[in-house]
């Protein structure tokens, strides 16, 4: 794991001690004579410790996975953390058992405002997270990430107004006076979140569909009878465990598709690299070679090997590797490709930077179209130039050529010659949060840009 894995996974196993201590310490107080606590409120707290370790240990499980990069399963997590700081206000609130600690005064009122204020943020994070499962467009995200924001930035800044008028000595002014007020600025948002979901019901089996639609109705449900008892709060318990839930009947089941979808990928770009043709001239030089220069055959035959070996290796590689071996896989390619062009073909590495990992058949199939696509349908070849550098967030791969360029806007009815740029484009975004920008025109060849973060 690196630093912020390791950071967020002990922050969680530090959550399960807290709630482990907390759980001891509720026990004690409930056991003490007279100690008067409503069975609700106690009930609730209980509930709460639960879940809040039940919840904290999945998120160590998912970190420990190595998957977090990815943007369905970061949102995951961040709905937990937010579930998980939600829970543990509420149970400083109640201070079931910590009436005798002399910060309990201001750990209530922190807690208080916790309570009714994680609620709306793990909204927004939670509709961010529905969209992004069933469309991974990043405008798209954002724009609703906005709407559903303006719609709990109300009910959030009720709640902050509450922390102001609540300490009046003159006339104070209590959130919870209007309960119901509360409830309606948590339903609009829901709401929404119930509309896109029956928007992409095509998109969705029916048990996906109804499963978000459950967590949905189950903690609208609870805040409801959480306002009808008074003495307790069950919603952010509910909500774990709908995330719990979804995490067991959603997610596992999406992580397993898309592993075999970026598996058929690199399948995909394999065979389209390793096409008859290209084996067919490749072995041809080479035998050509044997003849007139055996030792530049012998050396051809070796970068033929090695290259083979990598693409057969690349169906074993399921996690991103170092961006130095995926150049060595592309050195080999270039060397096939100059001894069949000669001097029509230059290849320019300018590689200082090396020190990253990417998915696995990255830069070798941009590489390929820049050759094939690019620089050798000109009359004279011409030059492909791979480039790498950082920025303070990012490492960037550059991929120019001189060659013939295209209208980026037609990329996709392209088809099977392009299928390589659109497999990258996808398995970088779904690996390692990367991204692949391409810049074409017509007669003035081609730039592609791999943005890795760091």
């Amino acid at each position: 794991m690196k630093r912020k894995e390791r950071v967020a996974f002990g922050a969680a196993g530090l959550v399960i001690a807290l709630a482990a201590c907390l759980m001891g310490r509720t026990v004690w107080a409930i056991g003490r004579p007279g100690a008067g606590y409503h069975p609700y409120t106690v009930a609730s707290v209980m509930v709460e410790l639960f879940f809040l370790m039940m919840s904290s240990a999945v998120y160590m499980g998912v970190v420990r996975g190595g998957r977090s990069k990815r943007l369905f399963q970061t949102l995951f997590l961040w709905m937990l953390a937010l579930a998980g700081i939600g829970m543990l206000g509420d149970i400083f609130a109640w201070g079931v058992g910590l009436e005798d600690f002399f910060w309990y005064g201001a750990a209530g009122a922190l807690g208080s405002f916790l309570r009714d204020a994680m609620g709306f943020p793990l909204l927004v994070v939670y509709s961010i997270y529905l969209l992004s499962y069933v469309k991974n467009d990043a405008e798209e995200l954002v724009g609703y990430g906005w709407l559903v924001s303006g719609l709990c930035a109300d009910g959030l800044f009720l709640v902050l107004i509450d922390q102001v008028t609540s300490r009046s000595e003159t006339s104070p002014w209590f959130l919870w006076d209007y309960p119901w007020l509360f409830f309606f600025f948590l339903a609009v948002p829901m709401a929404v979140n119930i509309g896109i979901i029956y928007s992409f019901r095509t998109m969705l089996t029916n048990r996906k569909a109804i499963t978000f639609i459950f967590y949905e109705l189950l903690v609208l449900g609870t805040v409801m009878v959480d306002i009808l008892l008074v003495e307790a709060t069950f919603a952010y318990s509910v909500a774990a465990f709908s995330m719990i839930l979804i995490y067991v009947s959603v997610q596992i089941e999406y992580e397993k598709q898309q592993e075999e979808r970026l598996l058929q990928q690199r399948i995909s770009i394999m065979l389209s690299q390793i096409q008859p043709h290209f084996l067919y001239n490749v072995l041809t030089s080479i035998r050509a070679l044997c003849r007139i220069d055996p030792a530049k055959a012998e050396t051809a035959l070796v970068e033929f090997t090695s290259y083979l070996r990598g693409n057969l290796n690349s169906l074993k590689d399921e996690r991103c590797i170092p961006f130095s071996q995926e150049l060595e896989h592309t050195r080999h390619y270039t060397e096939l490709e100059k001894m069949r062009y000669g001097n029509d073909l230059k290849v320019v590495f300018q590689t200082p930077v090396t020190a990253f990992s990417l998915p696995t058949l990255t830069l070798e199939p941009i590489v390929e179209n820049a050759v094939r696509h690019g620089v050798m349908q000109r009359e004279n070849g011409g030059t492909v130039t791979i480039r790498t550098g950082e920025e303070r967030s990012r490492y960037l791969v550059v991929i120019t050529d001189d060659g013939v360029g295209f209208d980026p806007g037609t990329l996709l009815r392209l088809g099977r010659e392009h299928v390589g740029l659109m497999n990258v484009r996808e398995r970088l975004t779904a690996m390692c949060g990367g991204e692949l920008e391409i810049r074409s025109t017509p007669g003035q060849g081609t730039e592609v840009v791999i943005s890795i973060p760091k």
